[in-house]
């Protein structure tokens, strides 16, 4: 019991200590709120100076401090972004060079001849294109051959040789030629004696002298010798000699005078072939010489069974022959097969060419391009221009400072130019001569072959 009055006693103490404590402060606040005095407000007043010069004096310290860390922090980040853009530049140098840019330097261009042109926007033919073979024209070839037996006595011409129509080609000698030259001088001097008999009996019947059945006996012997003599003319023509020649034989290089025949070129052209050589002997199926005439040609080419609805007779046909890579010839399909060839699935065609250039020759394959239609406002550049780079359609475009490797996705082939349908643009300057050597710079240099520009 004596203790609870003490514990009340020290309760009571802290409550009083604690409210000392507070007072000054609650004091202050109430005066300064409540009757503030000029002294105090001064007192305030520069009290809080202090403490607003104070505290803008941290401030500013700390804007200092804080600009100079954003200086810096400024400083480091340009820096930073600086060599963020020096990489940037390397890289995208680094990236030029492996898109395929090439420089060339002195006279290097014209060393290797390198040529250029434009990619334009133009119509382009599409083709039908098949493999074929240049023939000769069947109506123009002739193959020279005797009508009877005999033997070479002189032939006139050789290989290569070019004849006109009914020039001299080889002389035969042959005794069937002279039993047949002794039948038409026979019958050539019938004819006369008969007709010099029937003028003299005509005149005769006319003064009454002789009878009419007379006269008509010697006209029937006159028309008999006329015919005689017109079949013995007959058989020298069949066998090759000319009219001239029947009543003229040539003497200048034969002794067997009567007994010759000469045989003449049926047609203009070249001798393609010859068999025969002095002293040789023919019969009629001897083949002394071939001709040819090579002013038009043939070239038979092969369809698919796919295509046949694509072609007809008088289509444009554009030829390309190896011999002559930079040339075209055209021609007109004047023939279509009737039927397919079993095995192969293909009808065969015939195309007419213009050929006195006499470029063409029997035997040369030909890349054959059937017209079948146009498409236009193409990108078309030269065939030439384009490449096959590790199953890549490539071109190389010149730009300022050399020249660029462009990868580009081609269309419609038609000889001598090809569709881009991606990769360049109109105006494009590609190089058409000179690309090989260009590749082959472009890898010695380590470029990228996979890589390329594409617009």
């Amino acid at each position: 019991m004596k203790i609870f009055p003490s514990f009340i006693v020290l309760v009571v103490l802290m409550y009083f200590t604690l409210m000392c404590s507070k007072w000054p402060g609650d004091e202050h606040d109430h005066e300064e709120h409540a009757h503030p005095s000029s002294v105090a407000q001064e007192h305030e007043h520069s009290g809080e100076s202090g403490t607003q010069d104070q505290q803008q004096s941290h401030d500013y310290g700390l804007d200092e401090t804080q600009t100079h860390e954003d200086h810096e922090h400024a400083e480091d980040k340009a820096h930073a972004h600086g060599a963020l853009e020096s990489t940037d530049v390397q890289d995208h140098e680094h990236d030029h060079t492996a898109e395929g840019f090439i420089t060339v330097e002195g006279d290097w261009e014209k060393l290797v001849g390198l040529e250029t042109t434009v990619a334009r926007i133009d119509g382009i033919e599409r083709l039908v294109s098949v493999p074929g073979q240049i023939v000769p024209d069947q109506n123009a070839v002739a193959i020279v051959s005797p009508f009877i037996e005999g033997s070479v006595n002189c032939a006139f011409v050789n290989l290569g040789d070019r004849v006109n129509i009914g020039d001299e080609l080889v002389c035969l000698t042959s005794p069937q030629i002279g039993i047949l030259r002794a039948e038409y001088d026979k019958a050539k001097a019938e004819l006369e004696i008969s007709r010099q008999n029937f003028e003299r009996r005509q005149k005769l019947f006319k003064e009454n002298i002789i009878s009419e059945r007379a006269f008509q006996e010697i006209e029937l012997s006159k028309n008999i010798a006329e015919v005689n003599y017109n079949y013995a003319m007959k058989k020298l023509l069949a066998i090759g000699i000319t009219e001239d020649e029947i009543d003229n034989p040539p003497t200048g290089h034969s002794n067997a005078i009567g007994s010759t025949i000469h045989i003449h070129a049926p047609i203009s052209g070249i001798i393609t072939s010859r068999n025969a050589s002095v002293g040789q002997k023919v019969d009629p199926s001897t083949r002394l010489y071939e001709i040819i005439n090579l002013e038009t040609v043939w070239c038979e080419a092969d369809i698919f069974e796919k295509d046949l609805t694509r072609v007809k007779i008088d289509q444009k046909v554009r030829i390309n022959v190896s011999a002559h890579p930079d040339q075209y010839f055209m021609g007109k399909i004047f023939y279509v097969a009737s039927t397919l060839n079993p095995d192969t699935k293909t009808i065969k065609i015939f195309i007419e060419i213009d050929n006195r250039s006499k470029k063409l020759k029997p035997g040369m394959f030909a890349d054959t391009h059937l017209i079948v239609g146009q498409k236009q406002d193409a990108l078309v550049i030269p065939r030439d221009a384009v490449l096959e780079d590790e199953q890549l359609h490539v071109v190389f475009v010149k730009e300022p400072g050399g020249y660029h490797r462009h990868v580009v996705q081609t269309g419609i082939v038609s000889d001598p130019f090809i569709e881009i349908l991606e990769g360049l643009a109109p105006g494009d300057i590609v190089v058409t001569k000179g690309n090989y050597q260009l590749r082959s710079k472009q890898r010695m240099g380590g470029v990228d072959p996979h890589a390329g520009h594409v617009h």
